[in-house]
């Protein structure tokens, strides 16, 4: 049987109207949040709650099993009817494990565009210290979701940025892995879907971050960032669902600047060009690099980690991303020391 779930989106210039008549019916809101992404809200979303009883939890700075864990002890004497997650991939993230635990409904509001996860039935876990850990998968997508531009337009740039590289992965990731197959019914859908997740980023991308105001560019982006992306991802059998540019991000986490100082969009753009150097997809690979340095996303290794840190941990990142990869779903050859070379660059 093949199912579809789909996340029920609002998206406006001002959605709390929207989300006010959404929340009517819940008395008891947990609410899971980041300390920057409440504050861009505060006015508006408070006062939709004044006649609520909501709990105010912060999601501890990490996705991550312990905390969240740590999380719902300390709320287990508690019942509440409703989530509502804020704010950016790992607040989001934090509060859909939530929602799969406590087994009640989850409305998101996004408060960057810079991933899908606002939509999407997987949350990306990490230790403690930042390192991946895994992915854990959901018995369904966030119920709802409220998208508020004005919110979105005044977010800081490089959210956006950073975004644009991520759903441009969905695409080159999605479309390596289903070449030449027949797919079945959800994974065309999200086939056809992924299209959006380059042409949407290259035609408009660079409009959407220089824009001011909520234009036509701005809202196109944003509504394939954080919706098309995350659809495409719960449609698509899970084993055409991420590759090489992500196993790449997920491997350099473990030096920890690269967690610290880049966004997780940054370095997947990356990773998109190093499969296709493996895929001698010159093509493709020329029209990414002319967009990248229009945005001005990184196209070498060095300008995301100090050299000599990520020589200390080299063969443990190497090895991990060709582990992550062996036995998938990838239709390319390639040997250690050509993956290397590439990888590494002009580092």
């Amino acid at each position: 049987m093949e199912k579809s779930i789909l996340t029920e989106v609002y998206m406006d210039n001002n959605i709390w109207g929207t989300l006010n008549k959404e929340i009517e019916k819940y008395n008891k809101i947990l609410v899971i949040h980041g300390e920057k992404s409440l504050l861009s809200i505060k006015t508006e979303f408070f006062k939709i709650l004044e006649h609520k009883n909501f709990h105010l939890v912060h999601y501890g700075n990490e996705c991550c099993h312990n905390i969240i864990n740590s999380t719902l002890d300390n709320l287990k004497n508690n019942t509440y009817d409703l989530i509502l997650g804020i704010g950016g991939g790992k607040s989001i993230d934090a509060s859909k494990v939530m929602m799969d635990k406590l087994n009640i409904p989850l409305f998101t509001i996004p408060t960057i565009a810079s991933t899908c996860a606002a939509v999407s039935y997987i949350s990306v876990m990490y230790e403690e210290n930042h390192v991946f850990q895994e992915l854990y998968f959901l018995k369904r997508p966030p119920h709802k979701t409220f998208i508020d531009l004005n919110t979105l337009i005044l977010a800081p740039k490089k959210y956006l940025w950073a975004g644009i590289g991520d759903t441009l992965a969905k695409y080159y990731e999605m479309n390596l892995k289903a070449r030449g197959k027949r797919l079945n019914f959800n994974t065309t859908m999200g086939e056809k879907l992924s299209h959006l997740c380059k042409e949407s980023m290259l035609n408009y991308g660079d409009l959407a971050l220089t824009t001011p105001i909520v234009d036509d560019n701005f809202k196109e982006v944003v509504g394939v960032i954080l919706v098309t992306t995350g659809i495409v991802s719960n449609l698509i059998d899970f084993k055409y669902n991420g590759a090489l540019a992500h196993a790449i991000f997920d491997a350099l986490t473990k030096i920890k600047r690269v967690e610290e100082e880049h966004l997780h969009g940054e370095v997947v753009a990356f990773g998109i060009l190093v499969q296709l150097r493996l895929e001698n997809n010159s093509e493709e690979l020329n029209k990414l690099l002319k967009f990248y340095e229009k945005i001005n996303l990184p196209t070498s290794l060095k300008e995301i980690v100090i050299k000599d840190e990520y020589l200390e941990k080299k063969d443990e990142i190497i090895d991990k991303i060709l582990n992550s990869v062996a036995g998938s779903e990838m239709p390319l050859n390639f040997t250690k020391e050509k993956f290397t070379t590439i990888l590494e660059g002009d580092l």
